[in-house]
């Protein structure tokens, strides 16, 4: 099968298209035939190598998460699925293996994909949304007429961030650059900032939420914004966060919290009928051929991107 492989850790030219052996299923695994897979930042800061010392340097590695495909083989433990079926999700593989013609996974990483939307939506859909939901709900405890300060809101996170806090009847304040207005405002928070034009730690404003998808301040810089027992959510190195966690014990019940999306299945379930019901939707910025990775690599790199990029490999 053809795949964008690498051989060693860099820049997004280490990447090579070249054909490699089909994966094997095991038991408890379905062999998906990719249609679509997206771009989140994991998989270019894992192609940098930020991960080699936890996850090694197995090469050649088939990097990328976020997939839509068709069933094509299911071991003998599945249960959910069979062959033919249009599914979604994010695999949970060391490294991922989406950028392939084909790819494995584990029975709580899909869903059937909505009929409501297309392959490249579907593969837009899982590391964002899960993301944010599980940000919002688990880590935040967002509750209805609360108020979420979103900084990064025009990115794939953002944008569904914002979605997902207005579903929860939270108040939504969006932070983005002034080029993005009016893609977020699709989205209708209830408040947009632009962060070019207005220093936002200098906002006379107080949130319970502060959610910062770009990852630009950290929790002493913008504790002052949150309201008595508020939330500061990132994704931060573990490192830095178990420094903020001692500095929580002098903010009056101000708590600093960092999160990896967990493979919850329940959860892909409940982002697959919000998308059906037409209560949440994902923007595509560009489309990628497989063998322009590199490209689509540079692109969403540069963190300027409204919505997802996806890499087309079987969709039409």
């Amino acid at each position: 099968m053809k795949a964008a492989i690498i051989n060693q850790f860099g820049v997004p030219d280490v990447f090579k298209v070249k054909a490699i052996e089909k994966p094997k299923i095991k038991n408890d695994q379905l062999l998906i035939k990719v249609k679509t897979v997206s771009i989140n930042p994991i998989d270019w800061k894992q192609r940098k190598g930020n991960h080699k010392f936890i996850l090694g340097s197995p090469f050649p590695i088939v990097l990328g998460y976020d997939i839509c495909g068709e069933v094509v083989e299911t071991g003998s433990e599945i249960k959910q699925f069979k062959k033919g079926d249009n599914v979604f999700g994010v695999l949970d593989n060391k490294y991922g293996g989406a950028l392939a013609e084909f790819a494995v996974g584990h029975e709580n990483c899909f869903a059937l994909q909505p009929q409501n939307i297309s392959d490249a939506e579907a593969a837009a859909f899982p590391m964002a949304s899960l993301t944010a939901l599980q940000a919002l709900r688990d880590k935040a405890g967002l509750q209805k007429g609360q108020s979420v300060l979103i900084l990064g809101a025009s990115g794939g996170v953002g944008h569904m961030a914002i979605q997902i806090a207005k579903i929860m009847g939270a108040k939504v304040i969006a932070v983005a650059s002034g080029a993005s207005k009016s893609f977020v405002e699709q989205f209708l928070p209830d408040e947009f900032v632009d962060y070019q034009a207005k220093d936002i730690l200098n906002l006379q404003k107080r949130v319970d939420v502060f959610f910062d998808v770009a990852g630009i301040y950290s929790f002493p810089k913008c504790k002052h914004m949150l309201n008595p027992g508020g939330v500061y959510i990132n994704t931060l190195p573990r490192p830095k966060i178990l420094i903020h966690k001692i500095l929580q014990w002098f903010t009056n019940g101000k708590k600093a919290k960092t999160l990896l999306m967990k493979h919850h299945q329940k959860d892909l379930f409940q982002i697959k009928q919000w998308i059906e019901e037409n209560k949440i939707m994902v923007k595509i910025d560009r489309s990628f051929r497989l063998e322009e990775i590199s490209e689509a690599h540079a692109y969403a790199q540069q963190g300027h991107s409204k919505g997802k990029n996806v890499v087309l490999i079987h969709s039409k």
